[in-house]
């Protein structure tokens, strides 16, 4: 799991900071790039979370049993 999210979180923050680096280069509006720059942000911060919990997940799993 972890690392199916792994290569998930590094192509989409590839894409998303290509799409950054090609609007910059052609002269979007600032809020095109700031939603961009928003995306390269939170992307890895909810690929965390997602690990985060599937672990408490298992944790409680393996604590019933």
């Amino acid at each position: 799991m972890k690392r199916t999210l792994a290569w998930i979180g590094i192509i989409a923050i590839l894409i998303v900071f290509a799409s950054l680096v090609y609007c910059a280069v052609t002269g979007a509006s600032a809020g095109t790039i700031m939603a961009f720059m928003f995306c390269l942000i939170m992307i890895p911060v909810v690929i965390h979370a997602m690990i985060l919990f599937t672990k408490m997940g298992n944790k409680e799993e393996k604590d019933r049993e």
